[in-house]
């Protein structure tokens, strides 16, 4: 099974959610080049413009991740230490 570029994964999310490049661009603060480079598949993005575009797309970086991988979303956040049910680990 082939799973998405990142670029891919942008490009598709971003003409999903009706928004242009210039909206994904100002939204998420990134130059034209940029995120012609990124949707292009020319370069990867570092960790805080995917946060940003991600952000911007109103979803999280595990949102994006499970639709590169095709993955169904039942959980749009990462578990807590509580819920994975760590002997002794306490929450705050």
């Amino acid at each position: 099974m082939e799973h998405l570029t990142i670029g891919e994964a942008v490009r598709q999310l971003r003409q999903m959610h009706c928004m242009t490049q210039e909206t994904l661009i100002e939204l998420a603060d990134l130059s034209r080049s940029q995120l012609y480079y990124i949707e292009s598949g020319k370069r990867t993005p570092s960790l805080p413009t995917i946060y940003a575009i991600c952000s911007a797309l109103g979803m999280t970086f595990f949102d994006l991740v499970c639709y590169m991988y095709g993955e169904p979303q039942e959980d749009s956040g990462t578990p807590s230490i509580s819920s994975i049910g760590a002997p002794g680990a306490t929450i705050g």
